[in-house]
């Protein structure tokens, strides 16, 4: 288990629930046993934070392919569809009368074995989900009311920061929410901002398959009708809309901790490691604001340990040992990995 503490910079603002244009944040029910209450205290679940971490995790594995790529003299080319769900973790979804076979899922595994991001995150393509090898869990605010649930894991990194936290264990979560009015768009904007040297995504207009939609085929004036029509649908999604939502002040502390549901492999850990040090490295994890979040900072985790020093690295052995299947698989279609070969 790797514990990691962090701090908002901005409002955090992550919920489900709506009343009119206001979100309410997420919040949880806990027991006060000293008191003999349950409170409903804001939250960050797992998953609000997988997806930050997912989106970095995918750009570190990615950076590091192009780089062991060049010294190699190769081109690295990265379907839209295949980096999408590198991205969002795809869409799980009906797929016809055609039946999943132990071949067909033995051969999406040699497909996505070499893509570390999936391997660890998990996926969904077409009606087959494969599981996280990690579990992300709820990230508490460290206040009067949750110190007694966190307490054991702040114990174990009180003496590694300069937080107090016996000040926070006096501040009522009352005095933590607030309100913001915020702005959001559709993710797939996603594919506009990934800028990495020495790498070409190909096939962005079939990115749509990935997130559940079908893209049609449609020839002569009926295919430029189709395409103007896509292309107008696509910058209606994509109009910034106006809502308001709930936060959690600047300043909070949350805790909580990754730990490995599957054991993962040396060169997994690495990325894992790389992926949390980069976040933290940023200056200001956050600014997604589709999914709630502002900025917030890493003042501690415990996985830093796995990142090797000198030139001992097993991601980049991994990596430069499977590089010529990476690529292949990189520019591949992901919607035929399930087919036996």
């Amino acid at each position: 288990m790797y514990v990691l503490v962090l701090r908002s910079r901005e409002p955090i603002s992550y919920g489900e629930e709506s009343v009119g244009i206001k979100t309410l944040i997420k919040r949880i029910s806990i027991l006060l046993p000293e008191q003999g209450e349950v409170l409903q205290v804001p939250v960050i679940l797992g998953n609000g934070l997988r997806g930050v971490l997912r989106d970095t995790m995918t750009n570190v594995f990615l950076e590091k392919v192009a780089e062991i790529a060049k010294k190699n003299n190769k081109n690295v080319d990265v379907d839209a569809r295949v980096l999408l769900l590198m991205l969002t973790g795809g869409v799980l979804r009906r797929r016809g009368e055609e039946q999943v076979t132990a071949k067909s899922i033995d051969n999406l595994r040699q497909k996505t074995g070499v893509l570390l991001p999936l391997n660890i995150m998990g996926f969904a393509l077409s009606n087959v989900m494969i599981p996280s090898k990690i579990k992300v869990s709820v990230f508490y605010p460290v206040c009067s009311e949750t110190f007694a649930l966190v307490k054991d894991l702040i114990d174990q990194v009180k003496d590694e920061t300069d937080i107090d936290f016996d000040k926070l264990s006096t501040v009522s979560i009352r005095n933590l929410i607030d309100e913001v009015q915020m702005m959001h768009k559709d993710d797939v904007s996603k594919l506009t901002n990934i800028s990495l040297p020495g790498i070409k995504i190909t096939n962005i207009g079939q990115a749509d398959t990935i997130r559940g939609r079908q893209v049609q085929e449609t020839r002569g004036e009926e295919e430029s009708e189709s395409q103007q029509g896509q292309q107008e649908e696509r910058v209606r999604a994509r109009l910034q809309a106006i809502f308001q939502r709930e936060y959690v002040v600047p300043g909070t502390v949350f805790i909580g901790f990754i730990s490995e549901i599957v054991p993962l492999s040396d060169a997994e850990r690495e990325l894992l490691a790389l992926s949390v040090r980069k976040l933290k490295g940023s200056g200001g994890v956050g600014g997604a604001v589709a999914r709630g979040f502002g900025s917030f900072s890493i003042e501690y985790n415990d996985l830093d340990k796995l990142i090797p020093s000198g030139n001992s690295s097993k991601l980049d052995s991994f990596i430069e040992s499977n590089l010529d299947k990476i690529l292949e698989v990189l520019k591949s279609n992901p919607e035929e990995w399930l087919r036996s070969s």
